[in-house]
C-alpha cells in the first residue's frame, strides 16, 4: 500500500493535479506519512501546497523541509519550539555566516533553551 501511495503522490504532482493530491492526503491517513508529500510538492516547485502537509510531519523535518523551502526564519521558530539545539545548529549551518541577524536571533534562541 505504500508504494501505491508514494506513486501516486508522484503521478499527481507530475500533472501538476494539486487539488487531487490535497484530497488524496485528506481521505485517509497516509501509510507512508506525509513527509513525501511535501518532498513532491518542493519537487514540482510548489511551496503553497509543500507548507500544507509540512505539519503533518515531524518537528526535525518541518526544520528541514522549511530550509529546504529557503525559509529558515520558520526553521528557526519551529526548531525553537522543540526545543532543540541541534535543530537550531542545523538552521545555522544551512543559513551560513552571511545572514547575521537571523544567525543572532538563532543564537539568542539557544541561550534560553
Amino acid at each position: 500500500e505504500a508504494v501505491v501511495s508514494t506513486q501516486s503522490t508522484g503521478a499527481l504532482v507530475a500533472t501538476r493535479n494539486w487539488p487531487e493530491l490535497e484530497k488524496f492526503a485528506k481521505s485517509r491517513k497516509s501509510p507512508i506519512g506525509y513527509g513525501p508529500f511535501v518532498k513532491e510538492c518542493i519537487a514540482g516547485n510548489n511551496k503553497a501546497e509543500a507548507i500544507k502537509y509540512i505539519e503533518r510531519v515531524s518537528k526535525e523535518e518541518q526544520v528541514e523541509f522549511f530550509i529546504d523551502l529557503d525559509m529558515p526564519e520558520r526553521a528557526a521558530e519551529i526548531a525553537k519550539s522543540a526545543k532543540s539545539i541541534e535543530l537550531l545548529d542545523s538552521v545555522l549551518n544551512a543559513i551560513g555566516p552571511n545572514n547575521r541577524v537571523l544567525s543572532e536571533t538563532i543564537n539568542s534562541f539557544k541561550n534560553v533553551i
